[in-house]
């Protein structure tokens, strides 16, 4: 709103930091899996298109990825087997939320 108020504009690297932010508000909430990342990509999904910060759906399931294993604790690791394989599992959710998406949506 301010922004919009007076002509200033935030630059793509503090767009990033909104998305990141919202995206670990909601790994907070539920932890890291596979629910709380589909929840987390529509969150910011939604910021991206209500601020029109221009993200692309691909470039927000790598933030969303990113603040995934950032946020992944050892509680995760415990339940999946270690660090290596909650890697693996996160990147088998965005993948899979990733062919989900049409062509189409990946690029808008």
């Amino acid at each position: 709103m301010f922004e919009k108020l007076f002509g200033f504009k935030r630059s793509e690297e503090e767009n990033e930091d909104l998305i990141r932010k919202t995206a670990i508000k909601e790994f907070s909430k539920n932890g890291v899996n596979g629910p709380s990342m589909y929840v987390a990509f529509q969150a910011v999904r939604e910021r991206n298109e209500k601020e029109n910060l221009g993200f692309t759906n691909n470039h927000l399931l790598n933030l969303v990825r990113d603040m995934a294993i950032g946020s992944a604790g050892a509680v995760e690791d415990t339940l999946y087997g270690g660090i290596m394989e909650t890697h693996k599992n996160i990147e088998s959710e965005i993948a899979r939320l990733r062919s989900e998406l049409s062509d189409e949506e990946r690029r808008t």
